[in-house]
């Protein structure tokens, strides 16, 4: 931990931005830290979005305090923050989720080239206060506890995992992993009454806030985030026709192209221009909608999947448009979900030859793997961004950095002719996911398309 912390802490200062590009979501999140105190004194149940939960502007407020006292900027306030979590999610999450699931630790080697590739990716979006980071770093720790025996876990499982869907309410779709994971670690039905009694009170204790803030400000008895503004539509059902009509966004910081990358689906739009008014009225609309075009839907929706794993950008803000290196980024990123493919389908296919329980020496493998990806596929139909599938890419640079032996699978292949056909295969694949993202990056449309510009 201390060594990702000194890491990030000698990089952020030097990432290139400077504080009056601390803006959009991140900035909105700063300044919703100022609703606790925005009838005076200090309150939680002061905290009246409707959009956004309390934890994550409440993790904020130290940072707003060191900037008060100390004269430093928002973007600097916000780079200590973003050290503290690279530090947990590198130094402490990612490793001790896979020494739980695989039973060993991560060697050295492979941590540090864990930490290099993520480092290449997401660096920059430690500079700013956005939920993602944070809100993915509280699940897998709360997996993390979750996996542990003894209901004390399962108290400190609730408080985390609690605090996860608070920042990210998309991260509920991940409750079918970890009731799965409680279930495993359990040991008969007193010991899973009591770690699932534990689990709730931990749920609680972050969640009754929370319902007390909707029940004061809204009057709506609910623990869970309402992502609705009064009298509107739900946000999530908003993103389902917006992921109909557009395949990617970028916020932007480019001069020329201000505020949006926004990237269309024409396809999409022609679909969506027979439905009234460009937008679905409930979820049973939106499902019909779907029914009646199922293979278009599954190919929009596999293009919002690479889309969503083809990250341009190693940051949430992007200043340049091509920015140096980004070509190497690009297929450095093709390469590597191309060999965590590879690894993913050989590890299918090998557990599947398995007849015996001995096939399955990683029993919380599964519920941890539904627990992540669950809130990825949830994600899938809306406007995507790369943030959206954080979990996946990370899991596929996990798998990479944990299990690939490039000699060893190279020397396997034994004669010349096998190595020539996995090497033109290699080839295609390049070429193919280049030219997929080109014809995204195609489709650029100005940002006065965007949603709600």
């Amino acid at each position: 931990m201390l060594l990702v912390l000194a890491l990030y802490a000698a990089y952020l200062p030097l990432s290139g931005y400077a504080p009056h590009q601390f803006r959009f979501d991140a900035a909105q999140y700063w300044e919703l830290s100022l609703k606790f105190t925005q009838h005076g004194g200090f309150s939680l149940l002061a905290f009246d979005e409707p959009l956004r939960g309390y934890l994550g502007p409440l993790l904020i407020l130290p940072a707003r305090l060191l900037c008060h006292f100390t004269g430093l900027s928002m973007l600097a306030g916000a780079r200590v923050l973003g050290a503290g979590w690279a530090s947990l999610l590198f130094g402490l999450a990612l490793p001790q989720l896979w020494a739980q699931v695989t039973g060993r630790a991560l060697p050295a080697g492979r941590w540090l080239l864990l930490l290099a590739l993520t480092f290449i990716f997401w660096r920059d979006y430690f500079n700013f206060t956005l939920s993602d980071m944070p809100a993915f770093t509280l699940l897998l720790l709360g997996l993390v506890a979750l996996g542990r025996p003894g209901w004390q876990w399962a108290v400190v499982a609730g408080l985390l995992l609690a605090a996860a869907i608070n920042i990210r309410p998309i991260y509920l779709a991940s409750v079918p992993g970890w009731l799965w994971l409680l279930g495993q670690r359990a040991g008969g039905v007193a010991p899973l009454a009591a770690r699932l009694a534990a689990l709730a009170a931990g749920l609680t204790l972050v969640l009754l806030p929370q319902a007390l803030i909707n029940q004061r400000n809204f009057q709506q008895p609910t623990p869970l985030v309402l992502a609705q503004p009064p009298g509107s539509q739900p946000l999530y059902l908003k993103q389902l026709a917006w992921g109909t009509r557009f395949q990617r966004y970028e916020s932007s910081l480019i001069p020329e192209i201000p505020r949006s990358l926004l990237y269309a689906d024409s396809a999409g739009q022609r679909a969506l221009a027979t439905v009234p008014g460009q937008r679905f009225t409930g979820y049973g609309h939106f499902v019909r909608f779907v029914a009646r075009q199922p293979l278009a839907t599954a190919g929009r929706y596999l293009r919002h999947l690479f889309n969503g794993l083809d990250i341009w950008f190693p940051t949430p803000y992007p200043t340049r448009f091509h920015p140096p290196a980004q070509v190497a980024l690009r297929l450095l990123n093709y390469a590597l979900l191309g060999v965590a493919v590879a690894l993913a389908a050989v590890g299918g296919w090998r557990i599947r030859q398995q007849k015996s329980a001995m096939a399955r020496p990683w029993p919380q493998a599964a519920p941890v793997l539904l627990a992540l990806l669950l809130p990825c596929l949830l994600a899938l139909p809306t406007l995507i961004e790369c943030r959206f599938l954080l979990p996946l890419h990370v899991l596929l640079l996990l798998i990479v950095a944990g299990c690939w032996q490039p000699l060893a699978a190279w020397q396997q292949l034994q004669t010349p002719l096998r190595r020539v056909v996995v090497l033109g295969l290699a080839l295609g694949w390049l070429w193919g996911c280049w030219q997929v993202s080109a014809a995204t990056a195609g489709q650029l449309r100005p940002p006065s398309e965007a949603p709600g510009a």
